[in-house]
């Protein structure tokens, strides 16, 4: 129906109200979900004696679990990476109700994902840190996560919070979820004590018809804690009285208290601990402190949880097999944490329904002062019943500082105890042997780091020092020496002291593939780097000390790429359960100062590459005034030549064209001179693009020449007489390269897969463009080819261009030489220069192509003075020169 004249419009109006309605929908109302929690106007200024960034905080929880919510939006549960939650307040004010408080928030809630380690490398490079670390797991599928923004009111008397509010993110399924209406109910302690820690909530959906199911939320309290009596601490068992200063005098910090419980702690359940295991339930394998608050007077209070499982995440909360919250203080002149407990447990259908249970369990911490062999806990603990009058607690340990720890060690000691025994050893296996060389010593430690492959049976691992002498090695750098053992630093016999630890991933025997650590310690002669340590492994519950680890390092001035050799060998009879056929291990890298050396080689390999495609535009660009100069030149130029020099330019360009805008290659060893090395790139692909620019002008020239010469028929007949000599040649040397990749590329691959070495699976056509770089050595075979049957004395190549391009093609080879003498060939080289991807080197080739591209220099030199024919021997054979016409030049 249409509107009358003169009479308003009515459509504005109804496209208002079609817009307001979805946008009301879409907000839930507060009066109308939170019916037992009113609101009330916000007073001006935040109300008298209000501290805005303190009421904030109060709120704020950083993380929490929740369960519901359905599969499809949040994915699978449990998961690897766990269900976890934030709350984190925007604005919390006052209000004319005194009891009412009005908070403004975000609340994200992110489902789980499997994890994989996805391959069987133990450990990866940290470019940033300069040291290698353990492999994290690699997440696949993807985390449902939606983000709401929430208002409401909370209720100082009950400690309830009613929000509603709306949300978007994506499902778990890939699908978004747009303005997705809810009301939070979340539950503070009025005080959280240690019968009362947990925060609960929950998140339903306003929407009848939306696929969002109702999700229940839980969290540790983080602030408003009421700590109860003090905890009482029983003496460490014997053996164990030591304790490290953690803060030598400085004032109790959480923040590093909490840093030194980052790692997982393994419980050993002995023959006399099982009653205390009994009675609290406790059969898992590893025990995770979750969480940690702290008073500033060192009171503690933590939410732990005992799990089967190694890869659960400390920066969500976790549930666990089973969990205890415990609450104690930091016993500063003991420098031990004391603590009591009660269990956890769950109170509804839904995992998130967390109540505190029965208590009576102790809990105490301490950081030893003295390792050894079998006792190298960064971290030990002991958990106990305090109800039971007999049976020892469960020990714990963490057997490794935590990660990015960068504490003080400057008071731990080391006690060696398998030291003759290992040199008795060294002795019987003939590792005391003269060898020629400078070996790695105390004084270049980091090179008695090593990451190791299996041989046999496939895997891969790490062996770091623990001490070297009286040094210890916090795995980057070495501690100042202690006053202990004042011997072991001095050479006994030439040999010094040593402690490992070796990860790896690996077989033991017939058991299943998987993570393996041993400890280990002996003796490291220094003269004849050979290293032959007494080691110990855990199986099930049981240590196996019947362990020999023995290494050889290769000199310091080596330019072989394997550095160690050894094996790991059971000293147990074929009889014994534990024995387990011996393993061989090789190490393939450099030393530090090769490290060093081999950056300063891309350096020079960098500035080289720019500076000979620099040269190599400036000769094209002096071969274009040449031609200029000398008209008669450009018919007489090669055009099979000129299209295998533009090839040669325009390949690398298709082939690294994202370089020109992004460096995407990733680095295997630290570059200290990344940001140098990343500008000479990119100006080596700008300079050549320039140069493959002028390479097609003088190629369009050549052609245009050639197209208007009156002699063209005869020029073409020439040129494709050419064309029919080296074409087959080309075709047959790319055949001779398939024939030889197929022999011998398959037995290079057998050599990686046996070394695990992760390296680009070696391709046909890898071998293709370096037999293209050939090719290219042999630019002028083309130009002389043409001259022999032309017979021309035309001097159609300037001497700079081909003296100069002979000369641009023939140093890679030369600098191979040099390079092979005096760097060591890495397994993941970084060429920048001479990469033998572009070419075919070897110390055949590096004496061929140099010799063959400079006689075919020679050649060209003559033919253009004597004639193309002059080496031919031919009286019958006439020498023609190419007529010259007038052109018009456009």
């Amino acid at each position: 129906m249409a509107a009358q004249p003169g009479s308003p419009n009515p459509y504005p109006l109804l496209v208002l109200v079609l817009l307001v309605i979805p946008a009301t929908a879409a907000s839930p109302s507060y009066s109308a979900h939170c019916h037992g929690l009113p609101s009330a106007p916000d007073v001006a200024g935040g109300g008298e004696g209000s501290d805005p960034a303190a009421l904030v905080h109060s709120f704020q929880l950083s993380t929490g679990y929740f369960s519901g919510g359905g599969p499809r939006l949040f994915g699978p549960d449990p998961s690897v990476l766990p269900r976890s939650f934030s709350f984190l307040p925007s604005s919390v004010l006052r209000t004319t109700d005194a009891s009412l408080v009005h908070v403004s928030a975000t609340l994200t809630v992110s489902g789980g994902r499997r994890g994989t380690f996805g391959g069987r490398h133990l450990f990866e490079y940290d470019g940033q840190a300069h040291r290698f670390r353990p492999r994290l797991p690699r997440f696949v599928g993807r985390r449902g996560s939606i983000t709401f923004g929430v208002e409401g009111y909370y209720s100082l008397a009950s400690g309830e919070l009613c929000m509603v509010g709306t949300g978007s993110g994506r499902a778990a399924d890939g699908t978004a979820v747009n303005l997705l209406p809810v009301v939070l109910r979340v539950h503070f302690p009025n005080r959280a004590n240690l019968t009362h820690p947990f925060v609960t909530g929950s998140l339903e959906s306003t929407d009848s018809h939306s696929f969002f199911e109702p999700v229940s939320l839980v969290a540790y309290a983080e602030e408003d804690y009421a700590y109860l009596e003090s905890a009482s601490c029983p003496p460490p068992p014997t053996g164990r009285l030591d304790a490290l200063q953690v803060f030598e005098g400085r004032k109790f910090s959480c923040a590093h208290l909490s840093s030194l419980f980052k790692a997982p702690f393994s419980l050993d359940y002995g023959n006399s601990s099982e009653p205390t295991a009994s009675s609290l339930g406790l059969h898992q394998r590893y025990m995770f402190v979750n969480r940690m608050r702290c008073a500033d007077d060192g009171a503690v209070r933590a939410y732990v949880v005992f799990s089967n499982q190694t890869d659960a995440s400390m920066y969500y909360f976790m549930l666990g097999e089973k969990a205890i919250v415990v609450e104690g203080f930091w016993d500063e002149k003991r420098s031990r944490l004391c603590l009591k407990g009660c269990h956890v447990m769950n109170s509804g259908p839904s995992r998130a329904d967390l109540a505190v249970g029965d208590c009576g369990i102790g809990m105490s911490f301490w950081f030893p002062e003295v390792w050894s062999l079998q006792e190298r806990s960064f971290a030990a603990g002991l958990v106990w019943n305090t109800s039971l009058k007999s049976g020892e607690g469960i020990a714990a340990s963490s057997s490794a500082a935590p990660p990015y720890f960068r504490g003080s060690l400057s008071g731990l000691k080391y006690n060696y105890t398998k030291v003759d025994e290992a040199r008795k050893y060294y002795e019987k296996y003939g590792l005391n042997k003269k060898r020629k060389g400078k070996f790695p010593d105390s004084n270049s430690y980091r090179d008695l780091t090593f990451r190791f492959f299996l041989q046999k049976g496939g895997g891969s691992g790490y062996a770091s020092p623990v001490t070297i002498g009286s040094m210890l090695y916090d795995g980057n750098s070495l501690v100042a020496p202690n006053p202990f053992s004042h011997v072991t630093m001095e050479l006994n016999q030439g040999l010094l002291n040593v402690s490992y630890d070796i990860h790896y991933v690996g077989n033991w025997s017939l058991e299943t593939f998987r993570r393996q650590h041993i400890s280990a310690e002996g003796v490291y002669d220094a003269k004849t780097g050979s290293l032959c340590m007494v080691a110990c492994r855990v199986v099930n519950i049981s240590s196996d000390c019947e362990i020999l680890v023995t290494a050889q390092f290769a000199s310091l001035d080596t330019k072989e790429a394997q550095h160690v050799k050894g094996t790991i060998r059971s000293l147990r009879k074929k009889s014994d359960p534990l024995f387990f056929e011996m393993l061989d291990i090789a190490s393939y890298g450099m030393y530090i100062d090769q490290v060093d050396e081999s950056i300063w080689r891309m350096d020079l390999e960098s500035t080289m590459a720019l500076i000979s495609m620099t040269l190599s535009c400036v000769f094209i660009a002096g071969q274009l005034f040449h031609v200029k100069k000398v008209p008669e030149a450009l018919p007489a130029m090669s055009i099979t030549m000129l299209v295998v020099l533009s090839l040669g330019y325009m390949i690398p360009l298709v082939l690294n064209f994202e370089a020109l805008f992004k460096n995407s290659n990733k680095q295997t060893v630290p570059l200290s001179g990344g940001g140098w090395l990343e500008v000479n790139e990119v100006m080596v692909r700008i300079i050549t693009m320039v140069t493959f620019l002028l390479q097609l002008r003088l190629l369009q020239l050549a052609w245009s020449a050639r197209s208007v010469d009156g002699s063209k028929d005869e020029s073409w007949a020439a040129e494709r007489k050419v064309l029919w000599i080296c074409l087959p040649l080309y075709i047959i040397g790319g055949v001779v390269t398939w024939v030889v990749h197929m022999r011998f590329g398959h037995s290079r691959r057998m050599l990686r897969r046996i070394v695990r070495i992760t390296r680009a699976k070696h391709a046909f056509w890898e071998d293709l463009v370096s037999y293209g770089g050939l090719i290219l050595d042999g630019f002028l075979l083309p130009q002389v080819i043409l001259n022999a049957y032309s017979g021309s004395k035309v001097k159609a190549l300037s001497l700079g261009f081909y003296i100069g391009s002979t000369i641009i093609r023939a140093l890679p080879h030369v600098y191979d030489v040099f390079r092979a003498k005096h760097f060591v060939r890495s397994l993941r080289p970084s060429y920048r220069y001479a990469n033998p991807h572009d070419d075919l080197f070897s110390l055949a080739w590096d004496i061929a192509i140099p010799c063959g591209a400079s006689l075919l220099s020679v050649l060209l030199f003559f033919q253009q003075r004597l004639g193309g024919s002059f080496f031919l021997c031919s009286k019958n054979r006439k020498s023609s020169e190419y007529e010259m016409v007038s052109t018009v030049s456009s």
